[in-house]
């Protein structure tokens, strides 16, 4: 199986997920320790935590390591991303690769089954945002899982998410297409 074509998660995001726990553990430092942008726990005129001031360092110690894991896992994830960058969709000679069956695991729709690739836009549940879909229509629908990972079925259409890939999701379908339309005799 040669791959002709594969994309993955956006490096900006993914360094942007990173700088956001970088921040929050900035953040963290400063709410137990620092006190530089955070009020220090109250305390009285010789410098011992009043009873106020315990239980703000309480609640200072609980946000500290709340924002502490959030932190870490975000910056764990973000370069994590980065450095496995593992591909989110890959066309190949076969088939469509999906990573739709798990976070690290493809769904491979081969060629011969699919009726027409095209791009589209969902809207989240409030309807204000549009999310960028990838579309793949299938002529028998049940021979694929249900239960996917950033992907739904409606009908015999996979609605995969393509936020955040690193190519925009009408290049994919472009490249998909040109695929699909090569003739049915090259795909041995």
């Amino acid at each position: 199986m040669t791959t002709v074509f594969a994309s993955k998660r956006s490096a900006t995001r993914q360094l942007l997920m990173a700088a956001a726990g970088i921040l929050l553990l900035v953040a963290a430092l400063d709410i137990v320790s620092l006190h530089r942008l955070s009020d220090p726990p109250t305390t009285n005129a010789d410098g011992v935590l009043t009873s106020k001031g315990q239980t703000e360092r309480r609640t200072d110690i609980a946000w500290g390591s709340l924002f502490t894991a959030v932190g870490a896992s975000l910056i764990v994830v973000g370069l994590g991303g980065l450095v496995a960058a593992r591909p989110m969709v890959e066309l190949t000679d076969e088939s469509i690769r999906l990573r739709v069956a798990g976070p690290l695991s493809m769904m491979d729709i081969p060629w011969e089954d699919i009726v027409s690739v095209r791009s589209g836009r969902d809207y989240d549940d409030d309807g204000r945002v549009p999310i960028p879909v990838f579309l793949v229509d299938v002529d028998d629908r049940g021979k694929y899982p249900d239960g996917l990972w950033g992907a739904v079925w409606r009908g015999n259409t996979l609605y995969v998410d393509a936020d955040g890939w690193e190519t925009p999701v009408e290049d994919v379908v472009v490249r998909a297409e040109l695929q699909l339309d090569r003739p049915r005799g090259e795909y041995q």
